[in-house]
């Protein structure tokens, strides 16, 4: 799952690349978290980094490398808690999942964007609110894509573990075996 998740992330980075800052990455690697569970999320984060800050078309830099693949898995570890917190289920009733979903697809870009323009300042020398501000409008543009994203994608995320055979309370292990295996997708 995670060959396969991270497989994903780097197709659509590619195949989006010529739109800067509207990544279907962010909700993949968060998903990922969401079904697997948050070490698996972040390493799903972490490997699309490794492999597309690499092998970026927009050059390569060791310290914003660093930053992207490290920051990237925020969105992975947020899947898990959330999935394991209960806190996106169909018991709230769509519209307020869909709500809670762009809220948090908003709030964890502008994380991610912070730490990256942070990253940023600190490789090239440039004072850190100049940094910021000449960062602001593609950094919107990215946590508004994002909110719109994760808004639009909660009700699928929401039935995919039903799907996967997951029972609402069922969690994978993060490593353990904890569920027997039945009904279980790990990342084992």
């Amino acid at each position: 799952m995670i060959a396969t998740m991270t497989a994903t992330c780097l197709a659509t980075n590619y195949a989006l690349i010529g739109i800067p800052n509207v990544k279907l990455m962010d909700f993949l690697v968060f998903a990922s978290g969401f079904l697997f569970g948050a070490r698996a999320g972040a390493l799903v984060g972490v490997l699309t980094w490794s492999i597309y800050g690499l092998l970026n078309p927009y050059g390569f830099n060791l310290p914003i490398y660093v930053a992207t693949a490290t920051s990237e898995t925020i969105y992975g570890l947020a899947g898990g808690l959330l999935r394991r917190s209960g806190a996106l289920s169909s018991r709230d009733g769509l519209p307020w999942s869909v709500y809670k979903m762009g809220a948090l697809g908003f709030s964890l870009t502008a994380i991610y964007d912070l730490l990256t323009n942070l990253a940023f300042a600190l490789s090239f020398g440039v004072p850190i609110l100049l940094a910021l501000a000449t960062g602001a409008f593609l950094a919107l543009v990215h946590e508004l894509t994002n909110a719109a994203i994760f808004a639009a994608c909660a009700p699928v995320l929401m039935r995919l573990p039903g799907l996967l055979g997951l029972s609402p309370a069922q969690f994978p292990s993060e490593g353990g075996g904890e569920h027997g295996g039945e009904g279980k997708v790990g990342v084992d």
